[in-house]
């Protein structure tokens, strides 16, 4: 199969879970405000999912080759050590979500519209998890992100995005010169099979950060040589 374009995913904003997120009241006047960019950014926005099956042909010492492109990361290499498919990803609150709330001036009203963003990339996220299961069983799957650890750096995104071809082009998203994606609620990384849950989290000591999933487990990272 080629590259899988998931631009038409039926999501909803769940309200009562962004109320209690932004500690509003549900009968409030901030709340009718809150449900009301939830129905617009629904009527507006795409969230949207690129995707592909990919090989990995050549693994060095730190380093995999995945459909001809050079990936350097000893975590990663670790992490394929017997895995030779992969699923390399972009997933994005999409485009439309990101104009839309460009035009709210409002400050308050801002924040909120990010939160409804992020519930949207969350959606996306969820729905690429089904798409690959339904379609490719890969089983239990672990993934890896570009700039979550110092091992692989964010730099790497421009090979990531090389191997999906022309993200801006499918849906929508692109890289600034500093590596970052626009539209800024968008994650990319490389999904593949493991029967160890791998978490980047696991092996980053940084303290007090707010998209951290999973503890820092010292243990774990040592058995990846840091």
């Amino acid at each position: 199969m080629g590259l899988m374009v998931l631009d038409n995913i039926s999501w909803k904003v769940d309200v009562d879970r962004l109320l209690k997120k932004f500690r509003l009241q549900p009968a409030s006047q901030d709340a009718a405000k809150v449900e009301a960019l939830a129905r617009q950014a629904e009527e507006i926005g795409r969230p949207k999912v690129l995707y592909k099956e990919a090989y990995v042909e050549d693994k060095g010492e730190d380093f995999v080759i995945v459909d001809g492109i050079k990936l350097t990361s000893r975590i990663l290499r670790t992490n394929l050590e017997h895995v030779y498919r992969v699923f390399p990803y972009i997933v994005t609150c999409g485009i439309e979500l990101e104009r839309w709330s460009e035009t709210i001036d409002d400050i308050l009203e801002s924040y909120w519209a990010d939160g409804i963003k992020e519930m949207a990339l969350y959606e996306a996220l969820k729905a690429f998890e089904r798409h690959l299961d339904e379609n490719f069983h890969p089983g239990k799957t672990s993934s890896m992100n570009p700039g979550s650890l110092q091992d692989w750096p964010i730099s790497q995104q421009r090979q990531l995005f090389q191997i999906l071809d022309d993200p801006k082009r499918y849906i929508g998203v692109e890289l600034t010169d500093s590596y970052l994606m626009l539209p800024i609620k968008s994650v990319s990384g490389i999904r593949f099979a493991t029967e160890v849950g791998f978490e980047n989290c696991k092996l980053c000591s940084r303290e007090n950060c707010p998209g951290r999933r999973a503890p820092y487990d010292p243990e774990f990272a040592k058995s990846y040589g840091m």
